[in-house]
C-alpha cells in the first residue's frame, strides 16, 4: 500500500464509480480496478460492493476511507515540517507557461490561489512549450504548464486538463459551416506560430499523421503570441490554429468564427512538468494540487 493507491481509494470513495474515478485521475479503468482489487487482497477482505449503479462503501470500506484521509492528511503535515528542518521551505514559486495557457487561464488561477494563500509569491514566467522546458530543466522556474507531449524521461507530467486546436477565422468570412476539410486548410492563407511552440507542434503531428507536413500550408507569416494572431485575424489577414480554449471568448461574442478541420483531429493536453528528482516546497505542491485536484478544478 502507498500513499498513491490511497489517492485513488478516496477518489472512488467521492464518486462511487472506477470509470469516473479514473477519468478525473486520468487513468484507465482497469488501472483503477487493478489498484483496488490489490488493497482488497492485501487486507484480505471487500472495500467495495459493486453495483450496476456504482460502487458504495462496505463497513471495512467505512474504516478504510477514514484513516486513508487522515494518512494522507498526516503525511501533507509531515513533508511540511521535514522542509522546514531541511530548510527548503519557501513561499516563492516561479512558474513557467506556454502562451495560451499563460495568458488565458493562469492569471485567474494565481489570482484565487492566493486568495487562500496570501503569504505565497508566484512569478508567471510566459513563454513557448520549448522554451519553458529549457528554463526548467536550467532551474530558472519552479514548475512548468504547457501543451502538447512531454518527450524527456526526467520530466514528471500531471495532466491538468484537455483541448482540442481549432482554425479561427475572420468574423465575416464568407465559409459557412463549422467545418472545413482539409483541402480547403491547405489552401487558405495562414499565420502559424513560431518553431518550438506546442501549437504548431502538434499540427505538424497531425499533418504529418495525414501524410502532410507544414510545408504544404500557405503560410503568409509567423507571430509568437496568441493576442497577436487573434487581433490579426480579426483584422483578416488569415486564418490561424489555436487552441480552443484561447477563443472561448471570441467565440462567445461572435468576434472570430471557430471551426473544425474535417479528418484532422487535434487533441491536446496540458500538463504541470517538473524534473523528476528536484524536491518541492509545500508551496509548490499546494498549487501543483490547486491546479489539479479533480474536487476543485482551479484551473480557469
Amino acid at each position: 500500500m502507498d500513499s498513491y493507491q490511497l489517492k485513488i481509494f478516496c477518489m472512488v470513495t467521492k464518486l462511487q464509480s472506477f470509470s469516473k474515478a479514473a477519468k478525473m485521475l486520468h487513468m484507465s479503468q482497469p488501472a483503477v480496478s487493478t489498484h483496488i482489487k490489490n488493497l482488497e487482497e492485501y487486507y484480505q477482505g471487500q472495500l467495495f460492493e459493486r453495483t450496476p449503479h456504482g460502487v458504495t462503501l462496505t463497513n471495512a470500506g467505512e474504516v478504510f476511507y477514514n484513516y486513508a484521509q487522515k494518512i494522507l492528511e498526516l503525511q501533507d503535515l509531515m513533508e511540511q515540517e521535514l522542509e522546514k528542518v531541511l530548510q527548503r521551505e519557501s513561499n516563492q514559486i516561479i512558474v513557467g507557461a506556454s502562451t495560451t495557457i499563460g495568458n488565458v487561464s493562469l492569471p485567474c488561477s494565481i489570482y484565487l490561489f492566493k486568495e487562500e494563500y496570501a503569504e505565497v509569491n508566484i512569478r508567471l514566467d510566459i513563454a513557448n512549450s520549448e522554451e519553458v522546458l529549457r528554463r526548467l530543466m536550467a532551474g530558472e522556474v519552479d514548475i512548468g504548464v504547457i501543451e502538447g507531449d512531454i518527450e524527456p524521461q526526467d520530466i514528471n507530467a500531471i495532466p491538468v486538463t484537455t483541448d482540442e486546436l481549432v482554425l479561427i477565422l475572420p468574423p465575416n468570412h464568407p465559409h459557412s459551416g463549422d467545418t472545413m476539410s482539409i483541402a480547403e486548410f491547405i489552401k487558405h492563407p495562414l499565420i502559424l506560430r513560431e518553431d518550438g511552440s506546442g501549437t504548431r507542434k502538434i499540427l505538424s503531428a497531425a499533418l504529418e499523421r495525414h501524410g502532410n507536413s507544414v510545408n504544404d500550408l500557405r503560410v503568409i507569416t509567423e507571430m509568437t503570441t496568441i493576442d497577436a494572431i487573434k487581433s490579426a485575424v480579426e483584422a483578416g489577414l488569415g486564418g490561424a490554429v489555436v487552441p480552443r480554449l484561447a477563443v472561448r471568448k471570441e467565440a462567445y461574442l461572435g468576434t472570430l468564427k471557430v471551426l473544425t478541420i474535417e479528418e484532422l483531429p487535434m487533441p491536446l493536453t496540458f500538463n504541470i512538468i517538473y524534473p523528476v528528482n528536484k524536491p518541492l516546497s509545500t508551496a509548490t505542491k499546494r498549487f501543483i494540487n490547486f491546479l489539479a485536484d479533480p474536487d476543485e478544478r482551479f484551473l480557469c
